[in-house]
């Protein structure tokens, strides 16, 4: 229901007949759906995490608590090159970087930032529970996962079902990037691999449709 049609239903019965009193009634609505609702569709638009860049996505940074965009290497930033070198990723994915270009401190680009953010706001938000930290995993990182409760002050492991970038390696090292409860450590975050293993252990499949897997 727009705001004029919930202006119009407002009307006690004894005006409701009255067109120039529902004419004058709909005009206010209408200033308000063309400058009021349009401003504030505009600021909402200003600060969408998902859809923000450059200096909007550092407005986003400092509302969630970042006061100033962080700094990396160069070289922690995903770059155009070969299959299977470390880092590398297809063309028109990540810039090209000449093998003699040494590492440099350079602002965390958006896309980066933009996880970073996504991090500091659950932080502010959350208990870090187990639930909590896998609800931020799903979030942050966009893939499904799952949590394992080390019962030692520790979360053992956090498995992950789609492959984790060398980039989103550093950012979960040297960022924190996943919120954790105060004074517990995260030991490990790993792509989930099925193995073959006993009915109930976390993720086992059966003979013949995983490998064997030495336990770790």
């Amino acid at each position: 229901m727009s705001l004029t049609d919930k202006a119009l239903d407002r009307i006690v019965w004894q005006y409701r007949n009255g067109q120039k009193f529902r004419a004058w009634i709909a005009h206010f609505p209408e200033i308000a759906e063309e400058q009021i609702t349009t401003a504030a569709d505009q600021v909402v638009n200003l600060i969408n995490l998902d859809n923000a860049v450059g200096d909007q996505l550092d407005i986003c940074g400092r509302i969630a608590g970042i006061d100033q965009r962080p700094t990396i290497l160069s070289d922690d930033v995903a770059f155009f090159g070969y299959a299977g070198t470390p880092g590398a990723v297809n063309y028109g994915v990540g810039p090209y970087k000449s093998p003699t270009e040494d590492p440099a401190s350079i602002p965390a680009p958006d896309w980066l930032f933009r996880l970073i953010i996504k991090a500091k706001i659950f932080r502010n938000n959350t208990e870090t529970t187990i639930d909590d930290v896998k609800t931020a995993v799903d979030f942050i990182l966009g893939e499904n996962s799952t949590v394992i409760d080390g019962q030692d002050m520790t979360v053992q492991t956090v498995w992950v079902e789609g492959d984790i970038s060398p980039t989103i390696r550093m950012l979960i090292e040297n960022f924190d990037l996943i919120p954790r409860p105060q004074g517990v450590k995260i030991t490990r975050v790993e792509k989930t691999v099925p193995a073959f293993g006993y009915a109930g252990t976390f993720n086992a499949r059966n003979y013949g449709v995983a490998p064997y897997k030495e336990p770790n």
